[in-house]
């Protein structure tokens, strides 16, 4: 998924499951800048205390990408989380949208236990548990089930003439830019397909190049359009228990059953083209009231890349009562606590790392 759900998406959810606009902002901002937080430097704060980040994210073409520890770290937890399917090692590792490891990922978060990382942790635990439901079939390890056929990419005939070409040349561009090579060498994730999984509106399919079991290929139909609209769903159960957990999260008489805003929520996910499209209808349907009672903030909500980076928390050093509480501060501390988890716990539950 890209930053039209990631950030707009998901906190026009939040505010629709009751939460208020201060903290459906933190959850929105931590969803998406679960890509964005790319930065490994530590920094050394003038009193020599150290901020150590925690990468939730490489960009297509860095070489860590390359490093299997690095796809353990990375890859795995924030953006395929295993779905736990299948007889073998390498067909458990398939990321499976709304799957039982996924779940029990979100109780998780949910626990008191977690109260200290709310609500940064909840949204890094939305950006994962969307991520199911666009990027299920795909590894988050460099391994061959994840090539595919490049010939028989396809997109459904139900789209006009002119968004195919769109898309062809989007496909084109990234495989310039990322694929020829690289992905090839190092097919992690869904590289193979571009960014076919994140548009919400596409209707496609593919060929992969082996079956799961090594035997013959395996034609596979997608349609994202179906597949957002239920991921959508599920985060707006998932905020709404949030909001339960705690009064000062909620919004009295804000919020909205997913009934009444399915409708909305539909039209933005099959509006075709440019992210920057979707951006606007969310920011439309949250000015006119569409997802809660409309506050200054609802209509002022934009994302800004740098606001959590670790040097911006080193500039706020000072100025802040404790630079612990900065959001820059408190997103690598949830990060760092939900990885733990993920590699310590939950796929050790189930076998799929060592305790």
């Amino acid at each position: 998924m890209q930053i039209d759900m990631h950030f707009y998406g998901v906190y026009a959810l939040a505010r629709a499951a009751g939460i208020k606009d201060s903290i459906a902002g933190k959850i929105a901002y931590a969803s998406q800048f679960v890509d964005d937080s790319i930065d490994d430097d530590h920094i050394v704060l003038s009193d020599n205390r150290s901020i150590v980040p925690t990468m939730t994210s490489h960009k297509p073409i860095d070489y860590q990408n390359a490093l299997p520890g690095d796809q353990w770290k990375v890859w795995i937890p924030f953006h395929f989380l295993p779905g736990y399917k299948g007889k073998n090692f390498i067909d458990r590792l398939v990321c499976e949208k709304d799957s039982v490891p996924a779940r029990n990922m979100l109780d998780y978060t949910l626990d008191s236990a977690n109260a200290s990382f709310w609500p940064h942790i909840i949204g890094i635990a939305a950006h994962v548990y969307a991520d199911t439901f666009a990027h299920y079939g795909f590894i988050g390890i460099s391994h061959d089930n994840n090539k595919v056929d490049e010939g028989t990419l396809s997109i459904s005939p139900r789209h006009s003439s002119g968004i195919i070409r769109y898309m062809k040349a989007k496909y084109e561009e990234f495989k310039t830019r990322f694929i020829s090579g690289f992905a090839e060498a190092i097919p992690v994730g869904h590289g193979a397909v571009g960014t076919y999984p994140d548009r919400p509106y596409l209707a496609w399919g593919y060929t992969y190049e082996l079956r799961r079991d090594g035997s013959r290929k395996k034609k596979v139909s997608r349609d994202n359009l179906k597949d957002f609209l239920e991921g959508s769903k599920r985060l707006h159960e998932y905020f709404k228990r949030f909001a339960q957990l705690d009064p000062r999260h909620g919004d009295a008489g804000s919020g909205k059953d997913w009934g009444k805003i399915k409708p909305a929520v539909h039209d933005i996910l099959k509006t075709e083209g440019t992210k920057e499209k979707r951006i606007d209808k969310w920011l439309e349907h949250l000015e006119k009231g569409t997802f809660c009672k409309t506050t200054h903030a609802d209509k002022k909500i934009k994302y800004d890349e740098g606001l959590w980076r670790p040097r911006r928390a080193e500039l706020e050093h000072g100025k802040t009562a404790a630079i612990e509480k900065t959001d820059a501060c408190r997103f690598i501390r949830a990060a760092r606590r939900y990885r733990n988890f993920v590699l310590s716990e939950l796929l050790p539950d189930i076998g799929l790392t060592l305790p």
